[in-house]
């Protein structure tokens, strides 16, 4: 499994897939032959192929990469190289690239997730400290009903101005 810029030099190493049925008899160029049906195929590259070209077209390189994030950027270099119309073609043409999207958002979503409730932890112990000791807090903690929202305007603020003919409209001057 393999594009045009993996391939371009040499066969040697890469997996070549082949459903049973279409193999000639004889020597082949490649190394390693797989042998799988063509829905297996579609769930491997879509997970191997597109995914690797998904990541690939998403990363750029920063003025302090790290090491890791260097090896990380090689993905861009060996995706890239490859044409849009190659990635499109993963996309388009197998079913299992939208899963496999879809698939990418949730475990993007369940990181978030993690990561704030993490964080979320972390705020409460520090500003409540222990379970035991918030529940001792709570009292002291509770903000009264409504205590961020605007003060009522004084009669003083509300001014009466008639702009509309007979209607009358009212602007309300609040001094912060």
């Amino acid at each position: 499994m393999f594009g045009l810029v993996s391939g371009k030099d040499s066969w040697k190493g890469l997996d070549f897939v082949f459903d049973k049925v279409r193999i000639g008899e004889g020597k082949s160029k490649a190394d390693k032959l797989v042998a799988m049906t063509c829905a297996e195929h579609d769930k491997h590259s879509a997970g191997s192929q597109f995914v690797t070209h998904t990541m690939g077209r998403v990363l750029e390189t920063t003025p302090i990469n790290t090491k890791g994030y260097e090896t990380l950027l090689n993905l861009v270099e060996n995706t890239t190289n490859d044409s849009f119309d190659l990635y499109y073609g993963l996309f388009m043409h197998n079913k299992v690239s939208v899963e496999e999207l879809e698939r990418l958002e949730l475990a993007f979503d369940a990181l978030k997730k993690k990561l704030f409730g993490h964080s979320h932890d972390l705020m409460r112990s520090h500003l409540f400290g222990k379970p035991e000791e918030a529940e001792q807090r709570r009292d002291l903690t509770k903000l009264r009903r409504n205590e961020l929202a605007l003060p009522s305007p004084s009669s003083d603020d509300v001014k009466s101005h008639n702009d509309w003919g007979n209607s009358e409209s009212w602007y309300v001057y609040i001094d912060l």
